[in-house]
């Protein structure tokens, strides 16, 4: 359901107008109905009538899902633990109570009137198990991903997406244009998104949407930003994900350690770094090669060229197979004389494990070996990186974040158009949700990289299967800073005491 947003004054008419269209739905076949977030009483709480109870629309909800025989699943506040909470809830066909969940990650003035979940289970229903999340908790990779190792097949995602612009049906957010997306192919599930459309305390922009995803991140059906109205769509949880890569979770250990005890916290407090260490001209470089020899020619073209057009980092395509010694020795005279410093992928000699090996004019600076998830301190701030699957999977960046990177390198591939498609999405969801600058580089049909600062926008992107060098201005102070908006913080906000289950050794 995309329903128009309504301030709290108005909560009965919300109230009624949910249960019509609830009605209409069931009429028309809907087995499944998904209502947004708190439409009842209202997103924003602030100066709501102290009268008002929680309770009535609950005993309707239950009893419109019994007289529907439907599953209904609704977001509304309400009080649990002498605490006020973002809830949703999912009914069952006989008007019982089959799944519940608070919303965790509090976004903006949410923390002024609701208390966070800890907890994110899941409910068997005839088609599979479904999890469900609130709003922002799809900007946590950690909460969709245990919903996942749960069994959960099908995730509900009441929302109140906001958005703010002078065109109604032109309105979107990250989270619909690519975060979500990647929440359902990182995770093989599908996600069903019900938004609000319109305005709500003159304040809040909510900006439509509905959409539903499925397991290889595209949408299947969807709603405009500007209509109430109703989304009607067949999933079939039976259809077979990608093949979610192999995680390792014995590494992932920074998922689960206290806020303060991290580095991404401990940066938190640090002064920021002076202009001139704060600006850095960031470039990736793609080209195709056969060979070192051949790979060293080039490389020492586009570093010399990179150096010379004022760059401060450049990361070279591809993995070569040299050694570290043999690469800087040949690659550090391109970059005499200048502050700009490089990083190339090398596998070595019978097809050991890559890794990346930073240099600068005078020779190596740090190596970081395949699998290892905390950066290495550079003139350009701290670096750390990833190979395949390993961007593929949430958490590897998360952990690089966590323990203070401020840029990752991602080098990856892909097979198809499609594929190459959702990795775009996934890396702009990496740079996001870990506000980081995220420097990719694939091999596929063609080559190619772009640049995603931490807004998630991509900032410079190459012509597929061009030789090419891309540029983009990176600020490490924003690569540092944590916060989304006030209220809401990356890591603040975190609540790593829940997260345990992503460090366990177990599989999907």
């Amino acid at each position: 359901m995309q329903m128009r947003a309504r301030s709290s004054s108005l909560r009965e008419i919300a109230l009624r107008s949910a249960l019509e269209m609830v009605d209409e739905a069931a009429s028309e076949g809907a087995e499944l109905v998904l209502l947004p977030e708190t439409f009842y009483p209202s997103y924003y709480l602030g100066g709501i009538d102290p009268a008002w109870t929680w309770k009535e629309a609950v005993a309707a909800l239950s009893a419109k899902a019994a007289d529907r025989r439907i599953y209904l699943a609704a977001g509304i506040a309400l009080e649990d633990g002498g605490s006020l909470r973002n809830a949703a809830i999912l009914w069952g066909p006989d008007g019982d109570e089959r799944l519940r969940t608070y919303k965790s990650n509090l976004w903006h003035f949410d923390e002024r009137y609701v208390a966070p979940g800890l907890c994110f289970n899941v409910a068997d229903t005839p088609w599979g198990r479904v999890g469900m999340m609130i709003c922002a908790d799809g900007r946590v990779p950690e909460i969709a991903r245990i919903l996942a190792m749960k069994g959960a097949r099908l995730i509900l995602d009441p929302t109140n997406l906001v958005a703010a612009g002078r065109e109604p049906a032109r309105l979107s957010s990250p989270q619909l244009d690519y975060m979500l997306c990647a929440r359902a192919a990182e995770n093989g599930v599908w996600i069903a998104v019900a938004n609000k459309t319109g305005l709500e305390a003159e304040s809040v922009l909510n900006c439509g949407g509905s959409c539903v995803i499925d397991p290889f991140g595209e949408k299947t059906a969807s709603l405009g930003a500007a209509e109430e109205n109703i989304l009607f769509a067949e999933v079939d949880l039976g259809v077979a994900p990608r093949n979610i890569p192999p995680r390792t979770p014995a590494k992932y250990g920074a998922l689960s350690v206290k806020t303060e005890e991290t580095e991404a916290y401990r940066s938190l407090m640090r002064p920021l770094p002076a202009r001139e260490e704060d600006e850095l001209f960031f470039g990736a470089a793609q080209f195709s090669f056969d060979g070192w020899p051949d790979f060293a020619k080039q490389a020492r073209r586009v570093l010399t060229r990179g150096a010379d057009q004022g760059a401060s980092f450049v990361c070279l395509p591809g993995i070569v197979r040299t050694s570290a010694e043999e690469l800087v020795s040949v690659l550090s005279p391109s970059l005499a004389g200048e502050k700009c410093m490089a990083a190339c992928a090398i596998s070595g000699q019978g097809g050991t494990s890559p890794g990346v090996v930073l240099f600068g004019a005078d020779g190596a600076i740090a190596s970081i070996p395949d699998g290892c998830y905390v950066p290495v301190d550079t003139p350009a701030g701290r670096i750390g990186a990833v190979f395949g699957d390993d961007g593929w999977n949430p958490e590897p960046i998360r952990c690089l974040m966590l323990e203070g990177a401020e840029t990752v390198l991602w080098f990856g591939s892909y097979e198809c158009e499609r594929e190459r498609s959702v990795i775009e999405k996934i890396s702009r969801t990496r740079a996001s949700e870990n506000r980081i600058c995220l420097i990719v580089s694939l091999t596929g049909p063609a080559r190619e990289s772009w640049i995603v600062p931490p807004t998630g926008a991509i900032a410079a992107s190459a012509l597929p299967g061009e030789s090419q060098s891309i540029f983009a201005l990176i600020r490490r102070s924003d690569c540092m800073g944590k916060t989304v908006v006030p209220g809401t913080n990356i890591v603040t906000g975190r609540l790593p005491e829940a997260y345990a289950p992503l460090t366990a050794v177990r599989s999907f």
